[in-house]
């Protein structure tokens, strides 16, 4: 069957962990975690056509969320490194909403005097504001 059938399986093992994290609830939060770290692992062994770098940030976010969800602040940092390492320009509009809800996340009741969380979110908000920047995402020019 075409469509979302015939993707890679780097890019079912990323919709599957962004679906698991939607549904919540632990069991499919750890599910999510696994999804998302195979996706990684998937993407991070593919040949140049098969990588996408959109995907690869969205797993990364949904692992880092997954690992917040359970309470891992140190987890949810280090899964985040790849993507706030990056160049801004290369994060799509998806990429960014994800950082600015993380970031939100972040500034829950139960990360108020977190310094660690209130640091996290300073990177993710300084990240998404640079990559929502017009020169971040320069238009292309005809040719």
């Amino acid at each position: 069957m075409p469509g979302i059938f015939a993707f890679p399986a780097a890019k079912q093992f990323t919709y599957a962990g962004t679906t698991h994290l939607a549904v919540g609830e632990r069991e499919h939060i750890q599910q999510a975690i696994a999804s998302a770290d195979t996706a990684i692992r998937l993407y991070r062994s593919a040949e140049d056509d098969d990588q996408s770098v959109g995907d690869l940030f969205a797993a990364h976010v949904d692992l880092a969320r997954g690992h917040l969800l359970l309470g891992d602040l140190d987890g949810t940092e280090a899964m985040l490194g790849f993507v706030l390492d990056s160049p801004p320009e290369r994060m799509s509009a998806s990429i960014v909403r994800r950082l600015t809800a993380l970031g939100r996340e972040l500034s829950g009741p139960q990360y108020v005097g977190a310094a660690q969380a209130a640091h996290l979110r300073e990177r993710l908000q300084h990240t998404a504001v640079l990559a929502a920047l017009p020169a971040a995402h320069p238009p292309e020019l005809p040719t």
